[in-house]
């Protein structure tokens, strides 16, 4: 079972927000381009915020049930986290789905859209880390 205390692991410090997908470091995935890579990791940090909402010693968790995106969007609060063109950065409105299970893992089903392209984004992460190890794929290559 996943430690339910609160942490500070959840709350990542930045200096700023990143604005744009370019403004992101790329994700290590070896397989996938530079850009891919951008994306992805702007997808994940996407998913990443929705899910660290939930934080298990959170005591607004069954208070609230909707919120918005950083940059635009609607995070909803359910049996799953639904992401409705969520912005964590301006120029990638992100779509789908967060699953959080008991032992702590993170699910997302997601579709991103940058250029005029879908891309179909399936991840598990250990939620509320600070190192977490991304696994799944991105447009069905493999991002681990």
């Amino acid at each position: 079972m996943a430690d339910r205390e609160c942490t500070a692991e959840n709350y990542r410090a930045l200096g700023v927000f990143p604005e744009t997908v370019a403004d992101l470091a790329p994700h290590p995935a070896r397989k996938l381009t530079s850009a891919q890579r951008r994306v992805l990791a702007a997808a994940f940090a996407t998913a990443a915020d929705a899910a660290a909402r939930r934080n298990p010693g959170s005591f607004v968790y069954p208070i609230v049930k909707n919120e918005p995106g950083l940059r635009g969007g609607r995070v909803a609060f359910g049996d799953v986290i639904a992401l409705d063109d969520v912005r964590y950065v301006r120029d990638l409105p992100v779509n789908g789905t967060v699953t959080l299970s008991p032992d702590g893992r993170a699910t997302a089903t997601l579709t991103a859209e940058t250029g005029g392209h879908t891309h179909d984004i399936r991840m598990t992460w250990t939620a509320f880390s600070t190192t977490p190890t991304l696994t799944g794929t991105f447009d069905d290559i493999p991002i681990n």
